[in-house]
């Protein structure tokens, strides 16, 4: 599933390279699947399972698995589809604010160096001891 998520590299201190999908890994459990969804619907578009299943080549039960972990991290919103039809609804899933995400997501991620900066420090600190 090679797609414009793979290309988003970054140079770490070490010369290492590494993906977002690596950083979304480590912060919130996402796998390189659970971002493609992600980023597709932060296009603006509203899909449902077997839309994005068809888009993104992916099995109904793994895209559905990802959008669940999406809706519960408050990433992606889930509507009911207002259809009269008999048997199972149908959902749409979408993301209401783009710019909200992104920035949530940044948010995190200075978090995150904010609580390994704290932690480096006590241990620098218990060094100088």
């Amino acid at each position: 599933m090679a797609t414009e998520i793979e290309e988003l590299r970054l140079r770490l201190p070490t010369g290492r390279e590494a993906n977002i999908v690596e950083g979304l890994r480590f912060c919130y459990d996402l796998s390189e699947t659970d971002t493609a969804i992600l980023f597709e619907l932060l296009k603006g578009k509203e899909y449902t399972v077997d839309e994005l299943a068809e888009k993104l080549k992916l099995s109904k039960a793994t895209v559905n698995r990802s959008l669940t972990k999406l809706v519960e991290i408050g990433f992606v919103t889930r509507t009911r589809e207002k259809k009269g039809e008999a048997g199972r609804p149908k959902y749409k899933y979408y993301v209401s604010d783009p710019e909200k995400v992104i920035n949530k997501i940044i948010e995190d991620f200075e978090h995150c160096a904010k609580i390994y900066r704290e932690v480096l420090q006590n241990i620098l600190k218990q060094l100088k001891k």
